[in-house]
């Protein structure tokens, strides 16, 4: 993997896939009882997005975040806008947390690129303890 390469995949997993996720978690501790569509939709499509580019050893990883999205997507169908259960943050955190410390690893290689990224990355990373809230 070139740095380029490595650049968009670590952007695009620390800014979009884990920053969607990030800003569903913040909204929900300001409305615990929702989460908004439009915020469901933007996790949905940075999975996709994500999945689209990734050709890491941790698909099943990514098969698994998969499994909570369409759960949480399934009981949208019956309750409007439904909040994450706390077992679906847990079990959607840890494999981001194993998602970053593949591209971490392979970071390695790519130094300067990765401490370009991660210093501007508005979230920080899934190895962070999680902020309910980050206004606060």
């Amino acid at each position: 993997m070139d740095d380029q390469t490595y650049r968009q995949l670590l952007e695009e997993f620390l800014n979009r896939y884990w920053g969607a996720f990030h800003e569903a978690l913040e909204a929900q501790s300001v409305t615990p009882t929702r989460l908004a569509g439009s915020l469901f939709e933007d996790l949905c499509a940075a999975h996709e997005t994500f999945t689209a580019l990734y050709r890491g050893r941790h698909k099943g990883v990514l098969t698994s975040l998969d499994r909570v999205w369409s759960n949480l997507r399934a009981r949208r169908a019956i309750q409007p806008d439904p909040p994450f259960h706390a077992d679906e943050v847990a079990r959607a955190h840890e494999g981001f947390r194993r998602l970053y410390e593949e591209l971490a690893a392979e970071g390695s290689r790519h130094p300067a690129v990765m401490e370009q990224v991660l210093r501007t990355a508005r979230h920080g990373t899934p190895l962070s303890p999680l902020r309910a809230d980050a206004a606060m």
